[in-house]
């Protein structure tokens, strides 16, 4: 119940942000508040929604992932209790009037089930239209911050099979 609150708290909070955007804008805020919602709720089915066929993300600690190594990820981090759970919050979306396309620059957090935030960053996601809705292309993810040595040493051997090794 608990959880459910919160991500109707955030849902909230983030359609009033976007009350005044425009409808790709306000689509786009929206089809990311859907995802964090899906992270927090542990639902891969929600969250694989928005991900384009060919998307790719490089995650946080800078190993390219495709969609399905991305999705598979979140499975596992859904099944497995007191991992981070991430939310992604919108700073800023630009419209391309060229193509179409668009570019959300944010910020994100990494927290445990109790709220202590573990990690924080920055990121940049391209959108792209397919003519009936908005879904994400590629995501750039940066880890800036972590507040507990244990878990930056995981964090930074995570995917280390697709990691360069230093």
């Amino acid at each position: 119940m608990k959880k459910t609150r919160r991500a109707a708290v955030l849902l909230a909070a983030s359609l009033a942000t976007y009350a005044h955007a425009s409808p790709d804008e306000a689509s786009i805020r929206a089809i990311r508040a859907a995802s964090n919602h899906a992270i927090q709720a542990g639902d891969i089915a929600a969250f694989a929604a928005s991900l384009a066929d060919d998307f790719v993300v490089i995650v946080g600690n800078g190993v390219l992932l495709t969609r399905d190594q991305y999705i598979a990820a979140f499975e596992h981090d859904f099944k497995t209790s007191g991992t981070v759970r991430y939310e992604r919050i919108v700073d800023s979306v630009d419209l391309s009037s060229s193509v179409p396309l668009a570019a959300e620059h944010g910020h994100w957090i990494g927290r445990l089930s109790d709220g202590q935030v573990l990690f924080t960053g920055t990121y940049m996601a391209m959108w792209r239209h397919t003519g009936s809705t908005w879904q994400l292309r590629s995501e750039l993810f940066v880890s800036l911050t972590c507040t507990d040595p244990a878990a930056c040493d995981s964090y930074r051997k995570r995917y280390s099979l697709a990691a360069p090794q230093k």
